[in-house]
């Protein structure tokens, strides 16, 4: 039996690792804010929000590739 990752189960699985790294980056890191550039960051909050710009750029890949099928199938019907 041959196991094979649609672009589809990929997505899934990159948006429940990013969900499971932003729970683990939750519950171990501290909250005390750092300096950065002379104003004040949560490091937990910092964190989170790199994950879901990770998150966002692996939606806006999975929405492009989808599209691109789309359009893939409507070019060879219309040459059928």
């Amino acid at each position: 039996m041959e196991f094979v990752l649609t672009i589809k189960k990929k997505f899934v699985l990159a948006l429940i690792a990013y969900a499971v790294l932003g729970v683990l980056a939750w519950t171990t890191l501290s909250d005390e804010p750092i300096r950065v550039f002379n104003s004040n960051v949560n490091l937990r909050s910092a964190t989170l929000v790199i994950l879901g710009l990770f998150a966002f750029r692996a939606g806006l890949y999975f929405w492009r590739t989808q599209i691109e099928e789309e359009r893939e199938s409507e070019a060879d019907e219309l040459k059928s």
